[in-house]
């Protein structure tokens, strides 16, 4: 019986091995921590960072200041100033997809992820929250790295318009609008600056056409909702990224976040008679986006 009791335990722990060797943590026990540096505009916000990597790193991560693995730069201009010091691999953070394809090179040790949210995450999260909507009008700059919009789901009809310079935004607007059921703003910083969204959002308020996107300042500024990238979003990426590199050695290529989260206007939604909105399908859907 003793000899039973003991194959039994030595099974259990057999088994009890292969699962947790199934299910690796990040920075396991029998691997020495990954040493990060943060780099960001000011002390402070690499701080803040830091400290959410740490939250949802644990004990894998090691954050130094000197002698790093790996190097985080939270911002364009942490980007450059990390590329320009020739240092570890540099991983860019929320960096304009626009930049990062000038500062992204055969010869660097670096890739990026994007800032913002793919025009796809934005379209569904508009779909889900304005099933009705059948035309759908996007706005981009001339140069905008939105040169292709999605292929339109069916029943659909997506029309992208260029705006040649913000003076004929105006125009452009009260052109189109009457054709639109809603109105979706991909991230582009060469057209959606803080001058821009008082006239897009009110005059598509008075057009009763609701807007989806950019970001969450549109969104506290007048449009029903959007999808995000918070900090805890963006440290959640580059631990991804991290991961990968430790697997692969070398970083993943440049793309966008994949971590959303979601942020609504109940005010606005409540003038265009959505309100209550579930967050909790919508939050779903983006936790299920690339």
């Amino acid at each position: 019986m003793r000899c039973v009791w003991g194959i039994v335990l030595l099974l259990v722990g057999v088994v009890a091995g292969v699962a947790a060797a199934g299910t690796p943590a990040f920075g396991a026990a029998t691997e020495a921590p990954v040493r990060l540096t943060v780099r960001a505009a000011s002390p402070q916000a690499a701080g803040e960072f830091a400290g959410i990597l740490r939250a949802l790193g644990g004990d894998g991560l090691s954050l130094v200041e000197d002698d790093a693995d790996l190097v985080l730069a939270l911002g364009e201009q942490a980007f450059r100033d990390a590329l320009a010091a020739d240092g570890p691999p540099v991983l860019g953070l929320a960096v304009p997809r626009r930049a990062a394809d000038r500062l992204i090179t055969d010869g660097c040790r670096c890739s990026a992820i994007w800032q913002g949210v793919p025009l796809d995450t934005q379209l569904a999260v508009l779909r889900a929250l304005l099933p009705e909507a059948r035309r759908i009008g996007i706005l981009r700059a001339p140069h905008s790295v939105w040169r292709t919009v999605p292929p339109a789901p069916p029943g659909l009809t997506l029309e992208a318009v260029t705006v040649p310079e913000p003076g004929r935004l105006g125009a452009l607007l009260r052109r189109h609008l009457p054709d639109w059921d809603a109105l979706l703003l991909p991230e582009d910083d060469g057209l959606f600056d803080g001058g821009v969204a008082r006239l897009v959002l009110l005059t598509s308020y008075r057009q009763r056409v609701p807007v989806v996107g950019p970001d969450g300042a549109y969104v506290r500024a007048g449009s029903v909702a959007s999808a995000r990238v918070l900090l805890k979003d963006l440290a959640a990426a580059a631990l991804d990224a991290v991961r990968a590199h430790q697997r692969l050695g070398h970083w993943p290529a440049p793309g966008f976040a994949g971590h959303y989260s979601l942020a609504i206007n109940e005010h606005v939604a409540g003038a265009y008679d959505l309100d209550p909105v579930e967050r909790a399908p919508l939050e779903r859907l983006l936790e299920a986006t690339p």
